[in-house]
């Protein structure tokens, strides 16, 4: 189990996300793998929280470059994170997904 999990599951929902905050600054392969664990294990709170902070953080085309990996899974959660934060960035990311030719619905 990744430590963000395990905090996750121990009720620590607030050191959870900082680690996964945190966790945002590595490669984007690395947080693609992440991503992916955190969703197998069920962790769906903290996949999203993890998504939600590289859109906050990164640009568009990085998190386009990120759904590159499993477009079925990625594009959704990124987009719906984006529109989270707001219709400008919803907007860009849509964007950069289309032109990296991954379908934005």
């Amino acid at each position: 189990m990744c430590p963000a999990a395990a905090l996750g599951g121990a009720g620590r929902e607030g050191d959870c996300d900082r680690l996964l905050r945190q966790g945002v600054a590595r490669p984007a392969a690395e947080v693609a793998e992440a991503a992916l664990v955190l969703g197998a294990a069920g962790r769906d709170r903290e996949a999203g929280a993890l998504l939600g902070a590289f859109v906050r953080l990164r640009t568009a085309e990085e998190a386009a470059a990120l759904a590159r990996r499993d477009p079925h899974w990625f594009a959704p959660r990124l987009l719906a994170e984006a529109r989270a934060l707001s219709g400008t960035r919803h907007r860009d990311l849509a964007h950069a997904l289309r032109v990296a030719g991954i379908p934005a619905s």
